[in-house]
């Protein structure tokens, strides 16, 4: 593909803009933005790009509802939630690399983001001449109205990492609920120009009362993420500086891939969700059918004082706490991240990446917890007080109630102080399987 710019009778301008394109084109990006192939300086300014292949389609098919489909037929369309929630993720840490860089994009919205959806969810970012380094030299791009940051649609600031944050989140609010989060019921029945203020920072957070024209947020996002959206819509308005990293939202996005289950009756992938006062599941939001997790691994902090790991579950329960859950699927490998079993995912943790760390494997004889990637300190404790140390490559069988502790070396036994004892805490995943 070819992009020439509009001819400009002054020739300083042609030597600005092939003098960005050589950045661009020398700069290292993440392998989601397309790769310029060549400049154009003659008899136009352009560049030659690679050509986004046929299969990928516009993010805007994902963002704006077919008029001539049922809304859920169309939502629920290339794996649903789940699909969408893995774009998201893809997106985020593509940002996130750019972002670390000091690298900003100027113009995130559905019209320059092209995926795909097979077995796995493929992005493509074009416009690539958006990128430049905020602060070294004016951008011609302000960005697309509706995910533009308020201070860059007041002329306050030029575009800059912390607005592509806010832009980000735009994206990422639409593509789970359908909806912008400053445009209300309010909004949407008001004038055009009540929806130019809103887009502009000046109408406040939706929430699931007043915004009944697109999807609730306790059906789309879990906990974490609402709280991301609320701190960027909120206090992010006017304080750059709280918006959500795009590192934030791709924790967040894979930790909720983690947390879906696939309804049987109609296939929709949704978040099993529990009725406070029954303490049973709810049924599927798409269709009503009963629907709920089968298998899911509780990850907890456990206390202990002394030195002996073994002691650890005896009658110590009341010292647990519940720090995160991954629901167990059949005929999957279950692959678990270091994040599980660390505690990373900030930007205070050094920027350790989100890798593979052990898998709990489910298929037709049973799930088993299998120590594929040659981890040391994991311990399995059964149900009946057996211990065993997994070795590499090495998987055990679990049961109900069943312990897998991380104990990660020395490292791995963090302490603290609680009512004057000295005490020290490990990571462990209980498997807990759903009556019938």
């Amino acid at each position: 593909m070819i992009k020439l710019y509009y001819p400009s009778p002054a020739p300083s301008m042609s030597i600005k803009i092939l003098k960005r394109l050589k950045f661009v084109m020398e700069v290292e990006k993440p392998q989601n933005f397309v790769t310029i192939i060549d400049l154009v300086e003659t008899p136009y300014v352009g560049y030659v790009m690679e050509k986004v292949p046929e299969a990928f389609t516009c993010l805007n098919s994902f963002l704006i509802p077919d008029p001539h489909r049922p809304f859920s037929e169309w939502y629920n369309d290339h794996r649903g939630l789940r699909g969408r929630i893995f774009i998201g993720y893809i997106i985020a840490k593509a940002f996130d690399s750019l972002s670390r860089q000091n690298l900003s994009y100027c113009d995130i919205s559905g019209n320059n983001i092209f995926v795909r959806i097979d077995k796995n969810a493929s992005v493509k970012m074009i416009d690539i001449d958006n990128i430049y380094i905020p602060g070294s030299a004016e951008t011609s791009v302000l960005g697309t109205p509706r995910y533009i940051a308020p201070e860059v649609v007041k002329r306050l600031r030029n575009p800059d990492v912390l607005s592509d944050n806010y832009s980000l989140a735009v994206i990422l609010f639409e593509l789970l609920r359908v909806g912008h989060p400053y445009i209300s019921d309010d909004i949407t029945d008001g004038s055009p120009e009540d929806e130019e203020k809103a887009y502009s920072g000046e109408g406040d957070y939706v929430t699931d009362e007043n915004s009944t024209h697109m999807l609730p947020a306790s059906v789309v996002m879990t906990g974490k993420l609402e709280e991301l959206f609320k701190k960027c819509f909120v206090e992010g308005k006017t304080d750059r500086l709280s918006r959500p990293s795009p590192r934030d939202f791709e924790f967040a996005l894979l930790d909720a891939s983690n947390k879906l289950i696939q309804c049987k009756a109609c296939g929709s992938w949704h978040f099993p969700r529990k009725d406070m006062k029954t303490g049973m599941f709810e049924p599927c939001p798409w269709c009503d059918s009963p629907s709920k997790p089968k298998i899911r691994l509780n990850f907890f902090n456990q206390l202990f004082i002394g030195d002996s790991i073994e002691q650890v579950l005896d009658g110590s329960k009341d010292l647990r706490r519940l720090i995160n859950t991954f629901i167990l699927r059949d005929n999957d490998n279950n692959i678990i991240k270091n994040y599980y079993v660390m505690d990373i995912g900030t930007n205070s943790d050094g920027l350790i990446p989100s890798d593979n760390y052990i898998r709990f494997p489910c298929n037709e004889k049973g799930c088993f917890v299998y120590n594929y990637y040659g981890k040391d300190g994991i311990k399995v404790r059964t149900s009946d007080g057996q211990w065993h140390e997994l070795k590499k490559n090495e998987a055990i069988q679990l049961h109900h109630l069943d312990a897998v502790l991380f104990t990660c070396g020395d490292e791995g036994k963090n302490t603290m102080s609680m009512n004057g004892d000295v005490y020290k805490y490990v990571r462990m995943a209980v498997l807990v399987e759903e009556e019938e």
